[in-house]
């Protein structure tokens, strides 16, 4: 294992890593399906061939193991406290995924000790060459632990369905990121939809509402998956819908999203897992005040 003198020199001296993806998958409201996406959205990428290491980031309400039936001996919260380390807590899913799982009820990331970030970063560090992409599934809501993740995130990509409240949380969720982190890109799937029309409409609801209160914000709508009976009875036999329906629509309409995701992937130089770590440090550093976040973004 790499030491955290190494993994600040590679943070701070301006090196050019290999650059994997991160990406944040997050939402105003909770409910809406978003981890259930996050697990197949991964599976389909590693089908494709790519590494996938996923970071269960709903401290309080961790549940990326649980939807697969995955048992792990050891969470993030014993990396934290020094019992093991990451390597021995990464679990194994469908097409060869990475998961990092995490527990319910440990503090918030943000307000962890800074030799407890530093080891964290270390760790993660020692992924950087063995993976295409990292998937954050974040908590729900506003909070300071989902802000912290998706404002180091290179690209943020936001689920909603087409419930007002739905709608009224995501745009919240977007409001806050833009005007207190800067964030002017974003990304939005349109889950549990009855009709593509239904989709097609709360994508254009949120864009307008955007457009018309946030100005610069930029919303790309990856596209919709429809409602489907067989999506909960595959949660509750915890397996991946993708890989139980294949040729199902909301597999079809998913697999779709995901390669209008890699046609309109993001300019490494802002996204790598060294920008991801560098921004965790600097906001450390500051403080974790995100209120006066003040980095500017290129995106």
């Amino acid at each position: 294992m790499k030491d955290q003198a190494h993994t600040l020199r590679k943070i701070f001296d301006g090196a050019t890593p290999p650059c994997p993806q991160v990406l944040s998958v997050t939402s105003g409201k909770g409910g809406v399906g978003k981890t259930s996406l996050v697990v197949n959205m991964s599976i389909i990428l590693a089908s494709r061939g790519k590494k996938v290491l996923v970071l269960d980031a709903d401290l309080g309400l961790a549940n990326i193991d649980v939807m697969l039936g995955l048992v792990p001996k050891y969470t993030i919260q014993h990396v934290l406290q020094g019992q093991c380390s990451l390597e021995e807590i990464i679990l194994e899913g469908p097409e060869g995924i990475k998961i990092i799982p995490a527990s319910s009820g440990i503090q918030e990331l943000a307000d962890l000790t800074r030799e407890q970030q530093l080891s964290l970063m270390n760790s993660l560090d020692y992924f950087e060459q063995d993976i295409d992409y990292m998937i954050i599934d974040t908590g729900a809501g506003i909070s300071r632990n989902v802000m912290y993740f998706n404002a180091a995130s290179q690209r943020v990509i936001v689920v909603a369905t087409s419930e007002p409240t739905s709608i009224t949380d995501a745009y919240a969720l977007i409001k806050v990121l833009r005007k207190q982190y800067g964030v002017k890109r974003f990304d939005l799937i349109v889950n549990n939809v009855s009709t593509k029309v239904e989709g097609d409409q709360v994508a254009r609801q949120l864009s307008l509402v955007c457009e018309r209160f946030l100005g610069d914000v930029v919303l790309e709508t990856l596209g919709s998956v429809p409602s489907d009976k067989s999506i909960p009875e595959c949660i509750k036999g915890q397996k991946a819908f993708v890989g139980v329906y294949p040729s199902g629509e909301a597999s079809r309409r998913l697999e779709r999203i995901v390669s209008r995701m890699e046609q309109t992937s993001r300019p490494s130089s802002s996204g790598s897992l060294q920008f991801f770590l560098r921004r965790m440090v600097l906001n450390q550093m500051k403080g974790s005040n995100h209120a006066g976040y003040s980095i500017s973004r290129s995106y």
